[in-house]
């Protein structure tokens, strides 16, 4: 039986793979049944049958955990659930289960893209957006994130009314019946208004940052109601909470549980979301291959301090050493020195 929490098995893992792609299921889900499309004795689950194909130097992995009611309605029935065990901990356990495995596979430094189900979209940007000072293994693992698609990830601004009118409809989708007072979710989603408050600030600061390279973001949201047993529910998670400021959402034909489940590679929603991860990967390689190009062209090093661009008008320096990344470069140690113009001619 695969593992049900943490990382599991790797699902793919190729030679030369240079990105990561995490799956983050969300409210009653695990990290294989949620992205597992299942008809009579067929059964796929495109993370690992189908994707590989279309990002063929990605290294894909599905992360699990308690994904029950409670645990993203901090101190909801609190006679049966313990007070740590909220989404805090399933951000930490995400985090950490990261760090740890690229630790040991020496890929600390390799990018990363997360596709989020549902409030598992919040269980990951709560993870990004954290403070985490002198944490330097989370500060790395958040820096190297590169982008992320959300899928049905309900972003309701400040309405705690909105927030609890939504957890009212998953929890009739997990339950027939259900007497809990709007009221106390209100109260109890606070903590889920805050994250997604956060988490925006976390998109426009790195945005804004020149050290480290913007998040790309793709939100869908569902077209189709949920029905369970005795009645329609409805949309669980509608258009206009399904997107963030300034990103355009997009749709897929399916119910809230179907719209992260597909049968093949001719799904629209497939189609969509595959393609996409495709041109993100490729984008940052083009601007990574050309980053290094430039760097290599024009880097000198002046014993610990590195200059990447070309340096003009420079006439004349003192140094200790001095080092050249240049084709046919010289290396000057404890000498004065002129040089003309572009960085690597001495």
């Amino acid at each position: 039986m695969a593992e049900q929490y943490g990382l599991g098995e790797t699902l793919c893992d190729p030679p030369g793979a240079n990105i990561d792609i995490v799956f983050v299921h969300g409210l009653g889900g695990d990290r294989i049944r949620t992205w597992t499309w299942e008809n009579n004795d067929r059964v796929v689950f495109w993370p690992k049958d189908l994707l590989p194909e279309a990002c063929p130097t990605a290294r894909i992995l599905s992360f699990g955990y308690n994904a029950s009611f409670a645990h993203f309605y901090p101190f909801y029935g609190p006679k049966f659930m313990p007070e740590q065990l909220t989404i805090e901990d399933h951000s930490t356990a995400l985090l950490q289960s990261l760090i740890g495995l690229r630790a040991m596979t020496e890929t600390s430094d390799r990018p990363i893209i997360f596709i989020c189900h549902s409030l598992g979209g919040l269980v990951c940007a709560n993870a990004l957006s954290r403070h985490y000072g002198t944490d330097e293994a989370c500060a790395s693992l958040v820096d190297n994130t590169i982008g992320i698609i959300f899928l049905g990830t309900p972003f309701e601004g400040s309405s705690k009314a909105k927030w609890a009118t939504r957890a009212l409809n998953m929890l009739d989708w997990i339950s027939t019946t259900h007497k809990e007072d709007i009221n106390d979710l209100q109260e109890r989603s606070a903590r889920l208004i805050d994250i997604n408050h956060d988490f925006q600030k976390f998109l426009k600061a790195r945005d804004r940052s020149k050290n480290t390279q913007f998040v790309e973001v793709a939100c869908f949201f569902e077209q189709y109601a949920m029905y369970n047993r005795v009645r329609r529910i409805g949309i669980i998670v509608p258009k206009e909470s399904a997107s963030l400021p300034g990103i355009d959402p997009q749709s897929i034909q399916a119910n809230h549980v179907d719209m992260c489940k597909f049968e093949d590679e001719d799904r629209e929603g497939y189609r969509n979301v595959s393609q996409l991860l495709a041109q993100w990967i490729s984008r940052f390689q083009q601007r990574s291959n050309t980053s290094m190009g430039e760097s290599q062209q024009y880097s000198v090093r002046f014993g610990d301090v590195n200059f990447a661009n070309k340096i003009e008008n420079n006439r004349g320096i003192v140094a200790g050493q001095v080092y050249s990344t240049a084709t046919g470069g010289v290396k000057m140690t404890g000498t004065n020195i002129t040089y003309n113009n572009t960085a690597g001619e001495v």
